[in-house]
């Protein structure tokens, strides 16, 4: 994460929500993920806030180092995934233009041969329905 994806700056030790304690807030997450002046809030907070920072463009806090790492993880695993499905739509439409059936398909990917269908048939070319 850097400033280009629309954080403000580093916070290497996580800053508390202001409404952590509340009772009236027994839905906050605790940890700021962004700030309104120097007013700094939760996901959930910031999702319920009214008056709070309205008219101050919010700062966004990138999350400490724990959670900085588990979301790259979680960045990477969502890149494979799509490079995954691009693969696996390739491979389906490589098996239709040799003429294996919807049928076969779907045993190949463990579903039924109309959820096969509805979820390729579109993506290859010519409408193959």
């Amino acid at each position: 994460m850097s400033a280009t994806n629309g954080v403000s700056r580093r916070v290497d030790s996580p800053l508390t929500c202001e409404y952590d304690g509340d009772p009236r807030r027994p839905e906050c997450e605790h940890i700021a993920v962004v700030a309104y002046g120097p007013i700094a809030l939760c996901a959930s907070c910031n999702l319920r806030r009214s008056t709070v920072g309205k008219g101050i463009s919010p700062r966004w806090l990138e999350p400490p180092a724990p959670q900085r790492e588990a979301l790259l993880i979680v960045e990477s695993a969502r890149q494979q995934l799509g490079q995954a499905e691009a693969r696996l739509t390739a491979a389906v439409a490589a098996a239709r233009s040799l003429g294996c059936s919807w049928s076969h398909l779907g045993g190949a990917l463990a579903t039924s041969r109309q959820a096969a269908q509805q979820r390729f048939g579109s993506a290859l070319k010519g409408g193959d329905r």
